[in-house]
């Protein structure tokens, strides 16, 4: 039981630069300020169910990755396949980062196929060739687009990701299979697509040599880090380009203390939950994104005692918005705990 008598102690609040990474100083209140009464206007934390997409979003077989978050530079994309892909895709102005939140597939590309389960990480730099086939479970991928250059990191602690056993690469398929009609190629330029057509899979390739370029890890072999000392939780990065543009962490894990109440200056920050059986704070369904917006502070929950989860946070510094697909399936979210806000309900004539 707590005493009454009990000495006060004042909330302590993180201001952090350059990412989760970078330099951090502390401010110390009475008062515990993540909660907000109500907002007026977009720039707001927002828990985003990709789980409630539209379903005519799937149904075309031609269809592409739907944004969901976008900025400058970067883009957070939802893709769920329940038949093969009937094209091979290359994007030539961005890397693509694939992780596979459900089911499994076969990624075919310029440098041999990968078998994907749930939980794989791959990622396809710009120009590569790929294709989805073979779906036997439907498909749910979850594409960071960046059009600075994504990087595997190998000089943070090996413990973290041991690249050496965890990260593999495609294998060669052989000799190219028989195109019954014809074989269709999609460039995606921006914004826009252009269909390339042969005669032959121009795909299939017999060995590769030189430094890996498709790489692929999955996320149950990261070991979680520990949470720092007298300053915001510091997660290893996983997975970050030259520029900083974006950087990868992962948050899950079992038994976590609470983070630190902080604000980040400089990067978004973008979680997905991808499995349980653990609780992260009110989210609990696979497939729900929690996004805070730089600048916002917030603290987040601990994980449900006992119980394990899975989780991966990108912090990007170009400031993201809502697509008109997301804010179909966004809602306002409190930064405590994770839970959806409830904002009072106003007088109209006040």
């Amino acid at each position: 039981m707590t005493s009454s008598n009990a000495p006060h102690q004042p909330h302590v609040e993180f201001y952090t630069r350059n990412g989760l990474a970078g330099p951090a100083a502390s401010v110390h209140r009475d008062q515990y300020t993540p909660p907000y009464t109500r907002v007026r206007g977009s720039y707001a934390p927002h828990r985003v169910n990709l789980n409630h997409l539209a379903d005519d979003v799937w149904h075309e077989r031609r269809g592409l990755p739907v944004p969901v978050l976008g900025g400058q530079g970067v883009s957070i994309e939802s893709s769920w396949r329940i038949e093969p892909m009937p094209f091979a895709l290359r994007n030539v102005t961005a890397d693509e980062l694939h992780f596979v939140l459900r089911g499994s597939a076969r990624l075919e590309t310029d440098f041999g196929v990968l078998d994907l389960r749930a939980g794989d990480f791959v990622l396809l730099p710009r120009a590569v060739t790929y294709r989805l086939t073979a779906i036997t479970q439907a498909l749910q991928e979850i594409i960071v687009v960046s059009d600075e250059a994504l990087a595997f990191r190998t000089d943070d602690r090996p413990r973290v990701l041991d690249t050496r056993r965890h990260v593999d690469i495609p294998a060669p398929q052989g000799s190219p299979a028989v195109v019954e009609d014809e074989f269709e190629l999609v460039i995606r330029h921006g914004r826009e697509l252009t269909s390339y057509f042969y005669d032959y899979d121009p795909m299939a390739c017999l060995k590769t040599d030189g430094e890996p370029v498709v790489r692929r890890f999955n996320l149950r072999d990261v070991h979680q880090s520990a949470v720092g000392t007298g300053g915001a939780a510091l997660p290893v990065c996983l997975l970050a380009d030259d520029g900083e543009l974006a950087r990868l962490y992962s948050v899950g894990g079992r038994g976590l203390e609470r983070p630190q109440i902080h604000r980040n200056a400089d990067y978004d920050e973008v979680i997905l939950y991808t499995a349980g059986p653990g609780a992260f704070g009110a989210v609990n369904q696979a497939g729900t994104m929690l996004w805070t917006p730089k600048g916002i502070t917030q603290q987040g929950p601990e994980s449900e005692p006992g119980k394990s989860f899975q989780a991966w946070m990108l912090e990007t510094r170009s400031p993201l918005t809502l697509t008109p697909a997301g804010r179909e399936v966004a809602r306002l979210m409190e930064t405590g705990h994770f839970s959806l806000h409830k904002q009072p309900k106003r007088n109209p004539l006040l």
